[in-house]
């Protein structure tokens, strides 16, 4: 197992072009840090550290769902398309523990890109904007904690995007699926939130941190009062989605 887990990193990290994602993400991490010292240059507003880490936290996790679904379509859909998963199947490994591997490699591989994302938000707002006034220590617990929230949302695309590459076998087909509920979930919720029903809808819960960190952004309130609740409905769904893919790849023709 440790093996197919180190040979799915090795290809998350050379063969499935990460630098193109780190270079995307340089280029937004610089922008971001110059329209905000542009916005506090004409606003006459000083943006301290914490403030443009936690700004930053909250918008590049949507690029690493992004990326991970990217990396699972690659690892799985692609493999099916260049005929390279027959090479793995042949060998003394159980169906169930290669796509074991792959799901959770390139989830494992997805979290070290998110939080790494994080550690570099955090070390270049302390670089170039104040720290006057700042409790470093507290400044990173509120970041990572504000990281922890959007886990089970990064989580639940990986999963999803696992299901629909077995059962589509296509990369393209597994990203535009994936990221249509990514994209629209927000606007379903909208619409159903009125219904007393729509919290026992998974969309509803998918947007964890909205839900129970930045309360604003929730569409009325969240659908269990209570956040451990509503993360182990989210991680049930996760767990019955893999177990469907692990189903269907058992039983899929390769051919």
């Amino acid at each position: 197992m440790m093996g197919i887990l180190y040979n799915e990193w090795l290809k998350s990290w050379y063969g499935r072009k990460v630098w193109v994602f780190i270079i995307v993400m340089g280029v937004f991490l610089a922008g971001a840090v110059g329209l905000s010292l542009l916005t506090q240059a004409n606003l006459g507003d000083p943006m301290n550290a914490a403030e443009f880490a936690e700004i930053s936290v909250f918008m590049f996790p949507t690029f690493v769902m992004l990326f991970g679904v990217v990396l699972i379509a690659g690892a799985i859909a692609g493999e099916f398309a260049n005929g390279t998963i027959k090479q793995l199947l042949i060998r003394p490994t159980s169906r169930h523990a290669l796509l074991f591997g792959k799901w959770f490699g390139n989830l494992l591989f997805s979290l070290f890109m998110f939080f790494a994302i994080v550690i570099v938000s955090i070390v270049t707002g302390l670089f170039i904007f104040s720290t006057e006034g700042l409790s470093i220590t507290e400044m990173f617990s509120n970041v990572f904690e504000m990281a922890l929230y959007q886990l089970p949302t990064v989580v639940f695309y990986i999963a999803l995007a696992t299901l629909i590459a077995v059962l589509t076998k296509s990369t393209a087909l597994t990203i535009i699926i994936t990221f249509a509920p990514m994209f629209f979930s927000s606007l379903v919720q909208l619409f159903i939130s009125q219904y007393e029903w729509s919290k026992w809808i998974i969309v509803s819960h998918v947007e964890f941190f909205g839900n129970y960190y930045s309360t604003d952004m929730a569409f009325g309130a969240p659908p269990f009062e209570s956040m451990w609740a509503s993360l182990a409905f989210l991680l049930a769904h996760i767990v019955v989605i893999l177990l469907v893919a692990h189903l269907v790849f058992k039983k899929r023709d390769v051919l």
